[in-house]
């Protein structure tokens, strides 16, 4: 092979174009709408076309998963050919995921998903990396004991027993 032909070759294997398509996780299907707390659970996708500066909607199908909806949301994202996603909050699993699939994360705190991709384009938002995660972990769970303890439910009891 010479050298034309190699460039040639190499040329077919670089992109096209610069497109850049991007997904924000949002609670509404509208560019005003908040974005969602937590990535696996957001509602709708708004997946941006910086190229063509289109908009599209999508109904997340895993919101309602009671376990894995941010790696099976991932997933979601990922068939559908997203190069960067903005967020609030994602799970260790979906980020790894993502990284693994050479997707960058980057983090919204507050504001419209129309805000978030205007933060994007003017390179003002915190990318989001697996070590960060790891070592702040920001989900606490809040588990729920007892709302009686043991001697309020046996004077209960007792109280029954003296009534018979």
């Amino acid at each position: 092979m010479d050298k034309t032909e190699e460039k040639d070759s190499e040329e077919i294997i670089l992109p096209i174009n610069n497109t850049l398509i991007i997904a924000v996780s949002i609670n509404k299907p509208e560019l005003s709408s908040e974005i969602s707390d937590v990535f696996g659970k957001s509602k709708y996708f708004l997946i941006y076309n910086s190229t063509h500066n289109t908009s599209e909607f999508l109904l997340n199908p895993f919101t309602s998963e009671l376990g894995g909806a941010g790696i099976q949301s991932a997933w979601f994202l990922i068939e559908k050919n997203i190069e960067a996603v903005i967020t609030k909050r994602i799970g260790i699993n979906p980020l790894r995921f993502f990284s693994s699939s050479k997707i960058k994360l980057y983090q919204f705190n507050n504001g419209t998903a129309e805000e978030a991709i205007k933060a994007f384009i003017d390179n003002r938002l915190q990318e989001i990396s697996v070590d960060e995660i790891e070592l702040n972990p920001v989900r606490n769970r809040k588990r729920y004991g007892r709302k009686f303890s043991n001697k309020i439910i046996t004077n209960n009891h007792n109280k029954g027993q003296d009534s018979i």
